[in-house]
């Protein structure tokens, strides 16, 4: 692979090899029942196919009788019957062939969509940690990608199959019925394309694989480097040509597979070509010599070579057939790979809608870890009452991020319990956690739309004096009636036509929509400027008022009229108070402390969050 970005090579270099799926695991079962919601469609094609080979075998009859009986015998009504047949049929099996694709059509998609919504539903239960493992382009690869290629498997399995059996066992009948010597010459050289079908088959069945594989790190590669967080980067490190070189060397790779593709059904067309010469050859060659005799008649023999066209095609795929099957097959296992991802959280069985909260929050001996026998965790208790603020400082990494993702239930604790209201949250359900809890992030992420679908994504019911108010209370609502369409106004990708802070106020506003009863802040003033984050901190107040808050303080001085503070290091709480009596302490926070105030004393202190009044 050529190139390289600033993931390095080897994390897209997974693309040049085909995966390896091991067959003999999926289920057939698993398999139909997506396909018995439309049997009556299925058994309706199937019939549609069967009338179509019927009629598909008539026309060489028709020939044959025109040579041998409308044309010797001079027979001109026989000769307007003849020709009208030959018309009429094509044009019925023309109709038949529209509707047998109608139908094709509404099983395949029918089935595409119910494995999309059956992939789309299963991976919005999975938990974080299977989102931080997966790279985005794969999932967009899988739904996408992989799902588009089950639209022919119906129809180049199944009808395929079946359509070939009927097509083949209906020509052997005439051609039997015909002369039984000369098709036995004709089935004889069926075996020999069949062995040289078998290896194009299975080679093309590598390669379509490989072209998958291939096509999905293209995929994700374009996802993660041409969105607004790719440009940056981009820009930041001077990746341009590194990148540009990475989609290169992919691009090639997937030029390598797409030309082999192409060779490989090259060649497969030269060794049908040639053997389907072959096999005219023999019968005109064996066939003429019985005309000369007297043992056969010309119409005889153009029939069989018309037979052999409707024999050997189908034939040919037929020898075809369990690599058309084996590649549905892998098709369907890896999407099933995603299906069988168990989520790590989950509603337990007869977990309980958790009741409307007060607020009251115990956390108790809590312990977790990203991966076993590392504690990132550690005996984690406090509590808080309805209404309070509690504050988590420390320095980075010392788990205050982590001690909030299990407040969400986006993990499960190793030891210990969280309660909501003495309702331990292993024991209610995810969705009745996630409409009591809501977080304000450090970097708030709105969709590509406008600022009023952005801010309904909270509460798709909220009217328009709604959305005033709560964007109002988060002091954004000036300056969204300044801009040209107002609320319509999209935003762009991430928010990025808008500043940091107002990004934050509009999320801010979000959440005050949706009113939770717990609210968790990730430092959400953290990256701000010292205005916006006064803006911030005045918007903070209303949507604090009465709730209980959990808040990652990243300037202290925000957090001086907590209730609690807990101090974190390495996972565990080493000191836990108010501002007042952790300063008295002259321990960690109070160092911690001392040095931001050295920072600050050069600028403006941003003005500490209290609860129930704004900010002076």
């Amino acid at each position: 692979m050529m190139g390289g970005s600033g993931l390095g090579t080897n994390f897209w270099s997974f693309g040049a090899k085909a995966e390896k799926v091991d067959l003999s695991a999926v289920s057939l079962r698993r398999i139909l029942a997506y396909f018995i919601p439309y049997k009556g469609l299925i058994a309706l094609t199937l019939l549609v196919i069967a009338v179509a080979a019927g009629l598909g075998a008539i026309p060489p009859l028709l020939v044959r009788a025109l040579l041998d009986q409308a044309i010797p015998h001079k027979d001109t009504h026989l000769l307007h019957l003849l020709a009208m047949g030959m018309i009429a049929l094509p044009i019925l099996g023309g109709l038949l062939g529209v509707l047998e694709t109608y139908l094709d059509e509404l099983v395949s998609q029918g089935v595409m969509m119910d494995l999309r919504m059956a992939l789309y539903t299963h991976l919005q239960g999975q938990s974080m940690a299977y989102f931080t493992t997966t790279k985005p382009g794969e999932l967009s690869s899988r739904l996408n990608n992989d799902v588009a290629d089950l639209g022919d498997v119906f129809s180049d399995t199944l009808l395929t199959i079946t359509n070939n059996v009927l097509v083949a066992a209906s020509s052997l009948a005439v051609i039997f019925t015909l002369d039984p010597w000369l098709a036995a010459v004709a089935v004889g050289v069926i075996p020999l394309f069949l062995v040289p079908t078998q290896i194009v088959g299975r080679m093309r069945q590598r390669i379509v694989t490989a072209t998958q594989e291939s096509r999905s790190a293209l995929s994700n590669f374009i996802q993660e480097t041409m969105g607004i967080n790719g440009f940056l980067m981009r820009r930041i490190f001077n990746r341009q040509a590194s990148e540009r070189g990475t989609y290169r060397g992919l691009s090639l790779e997937m030029r390598t597979w797409a030309i082999r593709r192409s060779l490989v059904w090259r060649w497969f067309m030269l060794f049908l070509t040639l053997f389907t010469a072959i096999g005219p050859a023999v019968v005109y060659w064996y066939g003429g010599y019985q005309v000369i005799t007297g043992a056969m008649t010309i119409g005889t023999v153009v029939a069989f070579v018309a037979y052999l066209a409707r024999l050997y095609g189908p034939m040919s795929s037929l020898a075809n057939a369990h690599v058309q099957v084996m590649g549905s097959l892998a098709v369907f296992q890896r999407l099933f790979d995603v299906l069988d991802q168990v989520p790590l959280v989950q509603d337990r069985p007869g977990a309980e809608p958790l009741p409307p909260l007060a607020g009251h929050v115990q956390v108790d001996q809590l312990g977790f870890e990203y991966r076993e026998g590392i504690p990132l965790l550690q005996d984690i208790s406090f509590e808080a009452k309805p209404g309070q603020l509690i504050a988590l400082v420390g320095p980075s990494g010392s788990g205050k991020t982590t001690l909030t993702y299990l407040l969400s239930r986006f993990y499960d604790p190793a030891s210990g319990a969280i309660r909501f209201d003495s309702h331990d949250l292993r024991d209610v359900t995810l969705e009745s956690i996630d409409a009591q809890v809501a977080t304000v992030t450090q970097e708030p992420f709105l969709f590509h739309t406008s600022l009023r679908e952005n801010l309904l994504y909270a509460r798709p019911d909220a009217s328009e004096t709604d959305i005033i108010a709560a964007c109002r209370a988060a002091h954004i609502h000036d300056v969204i009636a300044a801009l040209p369409e107002g609320y319509d106004t999209v935003v762009g990708e991430r928010g990025y036509r808008l500043s940091g802070g107002e990004r934050q106020r509009i999320a801010l506003a979000r959440v005050i929509l949706k009113a939770p009863r717990i609210l968790i802040l990730d430092e959400a003033t953290a990256s701000l400027d010292s205005q916006s984050e006064a803006l911030i901190q005045q918007a903070l107040i209303p949507l604090m008022a009465g709730r209980t808050t959990i808040a990652i303080a990243h300037r202290l001085s925000t957090v001086q009229h907590a209730d609690l503070i807990l101090v974190f290091e390495k996972g565990r709480i080493v000191e836990r108070g108010t501002h007042e009596s952790l300063l008295g302490n002259d321990g960690l926070y109070a160092k911690l402390y001392r040095e931001q105030f050295k920072l600050d004393a050069t600028s403006t202190a941003p003005s500490p969050i209290r609860q129930g009044e704004l900010a002076p």
